[in-house]
């Protein structure tokens, strides 16, 4: 199955535009309180007094509040819109039908042109219940949840009316350590007309590795409606195949769970320790068509499982894409495509008049890898290299590279209760390699220590602090430790309270040795502690209300991700990564400003301070996971005016940038990757500082582009190439390159000279060995750990002021690939 996930749209979809008759509605908890674990909350809406069609359904919703979604069309509810919200065990008075499903941070679903789900007027859905199964109970700091779907409605009439139609075991034990155990629905389908189904959705919880659906014809020929991972967002899949369901037909069902690990049987049942198996069919029908029972409940045909095709129970092929997506790491994802999924649009409409159903997904992640391992070949020394998770340097401009070695953060990594599954097996591989500012390794540690590195952060003191998602602890270790000598957090226990981290982020500290980190996947909040590791204060919440600018509101997070200090701005700034934004506050946690350049697009991974130019904040965003055209690249922002300066890129482009560095001695910044496993090194040059990187020669018919984004204009002529020293080139050029070289060496020393004279006369040598005085123009690119060819050193020059114009900044660190 071709999947591209971020926003489920259908061939000749409907706009979503404003029209006359248009409107848009929020179903939202009214700030419900949870207090414990497998709450079923429900809330009722009254529908628009005409007739309307639901065309659009949008989540305003995360996986790590809500465990799933459930939207009931009633006549008339259990309780009433002003009664507000109850445990649901009852939902509507009367007939109820199921109307739209989420789980695991699916995307948003747009139904096929001419098809709508008819709400209001004279239809039987008078009221919309929504009902929300929260697995957790919330965190003390965010005690109330609106928690949501967000309804686009048309009262244009569709000529298609959209229904769903559930498969469902009721009755099933799952054995312990047993690697597969499948339970089966079956029966006939009963109804005065046809249905046409167009996507599908699998649910179960984390012990579900597939359930698929059949349609069986009367001549008992069996077509698949969709196979499923119910680890996956459970959103409701392409139905590829052109299916016509007529009555009398059967539909059949299998979910397949790995009890791999688990040391207890498992049940059918509501909580998130028990186990479901739903297959739901969105279809649509010929207005006035009736199905008087809109679901198929247990085995009824057992003849009919006998006969299932091959491979019904064998799970789909791993997909890093939609693994992480699920979690919200799409949860990390950016950048990197999937290579089993395509970016363009699968049109497959079931019948020229028929509608059919597009699928679209763009959700990237950190811990979205490939399976090889790469490595950097430094000084003979092999070294294998896993997805970095964070990136670091120190005052002598040393580089930290946090990686996981041959680890690969999945739905098998975390239960719904966030705990790490794999807590008998820590990372095998150094996971902390040193660099020295020429790429030598210097020092590595860390091996069987840490169980799903994230961020890393060296203080002034050399100290390095690290997080552990896994673990749910933060580390620091003095220099030259292998063991840390303050451990925060309870080991592989995700919690809420002062001790407990859930998922934490990133550190950053203070000259003073008071530090924070952001508590970034679950609780959405940031923690000041003394240097002792004593708690100061938490402040921050996960609110999902939209202020007037599209933002929540200032001190909202979406899972803060990174972390920077400004010491001479007194602001802590955090990248609020889900939120598309920067947010500042002084040292006491108060709000001071937010940063959102439309440029940043909705996803921003990492940011890092520094003083240049008097105050400079580097950033990296990620690919969207809606169907945005952002450019996933880095930018330079001004910390005081909230400006951006610029923007910059690889020449091939970023693919999933997790985390930036910089180094303001050398005159450097790094940026960690996840997939492919990467850290690039940007060399700021110029009289500026600026980044300049590799750009084609433009020639007549083709002006020439250049991975460098410029928001402000900028005097460089860029049409001239910049040759980096390890580009690849044609042979037949290269004598002419070395010529050129030589004889250009004795004008370079020449000019060298006489900048350095005008610069130190003028008194224009200022912050971090920088000149202050001019506009930034560029990047100049280099790759530090690149994946193709062999290491080529760097200029071995000690000076840390000089700004080097030699074509030495150019070159390439890279690694040879191993299998």
């Amino acid at each position: 199955m071709l999947v591209k996930l971020g926003v489920f749209t259908l061939a000749s979809a409907q706009s979503v535009l404003p029209t006359q008759g248009d409107s848009v509605m929020d179903l939202r908890m009214k700030n419900v309180s949870v207090h414990k674990d497998d709450q079923y909350i429900c809330t009722s809406y009254r529908m628009p007094v005409n007739e309307s069609f639901i065309v659009q359904f949008k989540p305003l919703a995360n996986a790590n509040t809500a465990h799933h979604i459930l939207l009931f069309g009633c006549s008339e509810p259990y309780n009433t819109e002003e009664e507000g919200a109850w445990n649901c065990r009852m939902i509507c008075r009367g007939e109820e039908q199921i109307l739209f499903a989420w789980a695991r941070n699916a995307p948003e679903l747009v139904l096929p042109k001419d098809v709508g789900f008819k709400v209001g007027g004279a239809s039987k859905v008078k009221y919309i219940v929504v009902q929300i199964h929260y697995a957790k109970a919330l965190p003390s700091f965010r005690p109330t949840d609106q928690s949501g779907i967000r309804l686009y409605m048309t009262q244009k009439r569709q000529r298609y009316e959209a229904g769903i139609f559930l498969l469902l075991a009721y009755s099933l034990t799952i054995p312990p350590n047993t690697p597969k155990t499948s339970a089966d629905i079956s029966c006939s389908f009963t109804a005065s007309g046809n249905i046409y189904p167009f996507g599908f959705r699998a649910h179960s919880h984390s012990l579900g590795r597939v359930i698929t659906g059949y349609h069986v014809n009367q001549s008992n020929d069996y077509h698949m409606i969709g196979k499923g991972n119910p680890q996956w967002p459970q959103s409701f899949y392409p139905v590829t195949e052109k299916i016509t369901v007529k009555p009398g037909d059967k539909l059949v069902g299998r979910c397949t769970y790995n009890s791999t690990g688990r040391q207890r049987n498992t049940l059918i049942g509501p909580t998130a320790a028990d186990e479901m198996c739903n297959f739901y069919i969105m279809y649509y029908k010929e207005v006035g068509t009736q199905i008087p029972f809109p679901q198929c409940v247990g085995n009824n045909v057992p003849s009919l499982i006998a006969n299932l095709p091959p491979g019904s129970d064998e799970p789909l092929p791993y997909n890093a894409t939609l693994e992480a997506a699920a979690h919200g790491h799409g949860s990390h994802m950016q950048g990197h495509e999937d290579p089993n999924t395509s970016t363009d649009t699968v049109d497959k409409p079931t019948d020229s008049s028929k509608p059919g159903l597009q699928h679209y997904v763009n959700f990237q992640s950190d811990f979205m890898s490939d399976k090889s391992q790469t490595s950097s070949s430094v000084n003979g020394l092999d070294y294998p290299i896993g997805q970095v998770g964070g990136v670091a340097t120190d005052d002598k401009g040393g580089v930290y590279v946090f990686h996981r070695g041959n680890r690969v953060w999945d739905s098998r990594s975390f239960n719904f209760a966030n705990v790490f599954q794999q807590q008998n097996s820590p990372i095998e591989q150094e996971t902390i390699i040193m660099y020295n500012k020429d790429s030598n390794i210097l020092r590595k540690f860390g091996k069987n220590i840490f169980y799903m590195p994230h961020g890393i952060t060296v203080d002034q003191n050399f100290n390095i602090w690290v997080t552990d998602v896994g673990l749910h602890q933060v580390m620091r270790f003095a220099p030259g430790s292998e063991q840390p000598n303050l451990t925060l957090g309870v080991k592989f226990q995700p919690g809420s309270d002062n001790i407990h981290f859930c998922k934490p982020t990133d550190v950053a500290v203070l000259s003073t040795g008071e530090f924070f980190v952001s508590d970034g996947y679950c609780n959405s909040r940031i923690m000041k502690f003394t240097s002792n590791g004593t708690l100061i204060k938490i402040f921050g919440n996960g609110l999902m209300t939209q202020q007037a600018d599209g933002y929540p509101p200032e001190s909202s997070f979406d899972i803060p991700h990174s972390l920077t200090v400004a010491e001479d701005k007194g602001l802590l700034c955090v990248a609020d990564r889900e939120n598309g934004r920067i947010q500042c506050f002084d040292f006491n946690g108060n709000f001071q400003k937010q940063i959102h350049p439309a440029e940043f697009g909705p996803r921003l991974f990492a940011i890092e301070y520094c003083p240049l130019h008097d105050g400079l904040l580097f950033a990296v965003n990620g690919p969207p996971l809606d169907n945005s055209q952002t450019t996933v690249q880095g930018f330079i922002v001004d910390i005081n005016s909230g400006t951006l300066s610029e923007s910059w890129n690889t020449q091939d482009g970023l693919k999933n940038p997790h985390d930036v560095a910089v180094d303001p001695h050398n005159l450097r910044v790094y940026v960690g990757e996840l997939n492919p496993s990467k850290v690039w090194r940007f060399d700021m040059m110029g009289d500026s500082g600026s980044i300049v990187t590799d750009r084609p020669k433009s020639t007549p018919g083709n002006p020439g582009t250049t991975s460098v984004s410029k928001v402000t204009e900028s005097t460089t002529d860029t049409s001239e190439p910049i040759v980096a020293k390890g580009t690849q080139k044609e042979d037949t050029v290269l004598p002419a390159v070395i010529i050129g070289v030589l004889l250009v060496i004795p004008v370079v020393i020449i000019v060298i000279v006489v900048v350095v004279v005008r610069v130190y006369k003028n008194g224009k040598y200022n912050c971090c060995g920088r000149h202050r005085s001019y506009s930034r123009k560029k990047f100049n690119l280099g790759d530090l750990l690149s994946s193709h060819r062999g290491f080529d050193r760097l200029s071995t020059d000690e000076s840390d002021h000089d700004i080097d114009l030699s074509d030495s900044d150019q070159e390439e660190y890279t690694i040879t690939q191993k299998a």
